[in-house]
């Protein structure tokens, strides 16, 4: 009889956990019509990757493009013209990505930063996400 006092409010309290570790889930609805689902637009991607070679300019609307660098500390402003282009196609996008070899000095980094986020006459991508790229 103790064993059955102890052994029931363990059980029971033990049920209400249980329930908490359910996860809901709203899963796509199968009757849903697949010609809407491939017409709905692919999101804006813009990604800058920085080499100790060069630029190369990847994204949403834009061929994979190549500012190779002659000598250290060119300047950035091919890079520019081209993200005035690609912000007057999308001019409400606000964020892109800037991926960089581990071994770039900090100093360059900042410059890219700089000729990504604005011009002297116009707001870029001022919403840079940084990453890592691998040494080509």
């Amino acid at each position: 009889m103790n064993l059955m006092v102890v052994l029931v409010p363990f059980l029971l309290s033990g049920i209400v956990f249980s329930r908490l570790a359910v996860l809901e889930m709203k899963l796509p609805d199968s009757q849903k019509n697949p010609e809407i689902v491939q017409s709905e637009k692919e999101p804006f991607r813009l990604v800058v990757a920085l080499r100790a070679t060069g630029l190369t300019v990847s994204g949403s609307g834009i061929t994979l493009t190549r500012f190779p660098f002659t000598r250290p500390g060119d300047p950035l402003e091919p890079l520019s013209r081209l993200l005035q282009k690609v912000k007057n196609s999308y001019p409400n996008e606000q964020a892109m990505i800037l991926l960089s070899e581990p071994d770039i000095p900090y100093d360059s980094l900042i410059a890219v930063m700089d000729a990504c986020r604005e011009t002297q006459d116009q707001v870029l991508f001022p919403k840079i996400s940084i990453g890592e790229v691998k040494a080509a």
